[in-house]
Order: C-alpha cells, then structure tokens, then sequence
C-alpha cells in the first residue's frame, strides 16, 4: 500500500510537472502558447492544437510567412499566412491555409504578436479544460491528493517501523 500511495503521488507530480513545462514555462522566455480554435490553417495547425509564438522582426514579416495578430481593437487572436506586404503603409494582407478568399482587412505591423515556433496537437483541448473552473477545481485537487498520499506514505513507514520493533 505504502509504494502504491507513493507511485501515485509521484505520478500525479509528474503530470502537473509535464503541464507546467508545456504551457506556463514558455510564457518565461517570450514564447507564447495559444491554442488553435478555429480550423482556417488546417492542416498545418490542427483545432485543438498548441502553438507556441515568438515574437517577428518586422524585416520577417515576408510573404508566405505565418504570423500571430490581434485584430483592431479586439482581444482576439489570429494566426494566418501574409500573401502580402505593404512596407511604406506597415501592413500585411494575410489568409488562412484552408480559406478560399484572402482577409478582408489588412493588419499593421504593431498588430503582429509574433511567428508560431512549433505547434503540438490535442494539447490546447487539454489547456482549454484546466482554464476552466472544472479544471482548476482537478488542479486543485491533485495538490491535495498529493499531500494526503504523501502523508498515507509517512504514516504507513511510521507504522512499519513499528511493528518491525515488536
């Protein structure tokens, strides 16, 4: 009981452990994680998916390149390839790999967040779950499971010890 209290409680460690790595780590470096919601740059970034952003120079920001942006005044994200660069006006004309049409706005240069570095699948599902209040409340609760099994662990060494005494 005593190894199975432990493996569970190391197991549990390594799980919030592999999470931290993959999404609050890179935040520490200037490497944005964000995740894919929308299925305009299929295949290359599947919905569901992670990518993670660094920022672009604007010498970068070259036709056939991916870029992140934010649209005017809005929060929101996109992530599509420029088709084109307009240097003297600082605007880029950009459209998503499975789109037909090209965006109908351009975006200037300050709007550009940065150029997706790696993309890993399925992961923004699980980032989009533990966002979530359910998520947070399982975060929460797999500390407490770790404590309560670490403690299993000691009082279970405890009583060994004393009955290897008697």
């Amino acid at each position: 009981m005593r190894y199975l209290c432990r493996w569970l409680a190391l197991g549990i460690c390594a799980i919030l452990a592999l999470l931290t790595i993959f999404l609050v780590l890179p935040g520490l470096f200037q490497i944005h994680p964000m995740s894919v919601q929308s299925g305009s740059m299929e295949p290359s970034y599947p919905v569901g998916s992670i990518i993670y952003v660094i920022k672009a120079d604007e010498s970068q920001l070259n036709e056939g390149k991916v870029v992140t942006f934010h649209l005017p005044e809005e929060q929101t994200f996109v992530t599509h390839r420029i088709v084109r660069v307009d240097r003297q006006e600082r605007l880029i004309y950009t459209k998503g790999d499975a789109n037909e049409l090209e965006d109908s706005l351009a975006t200037s240069f300050s709007n550009v967040i940065g150029s997706p570095l790696v993309c890993i699948p399925y992961l923004g599902y699980v980032a989009g779950y533990l966002s979530s209040t359910v998520g947070k409340i399982g975060i929460l609760l797999s500390v407490v499971m770790v404590c309560i099994l670490s403690w299993m662990d000691g009082a279970l060494q405890k009583h060994e010890e004393e009955v290897q005494r008697e």
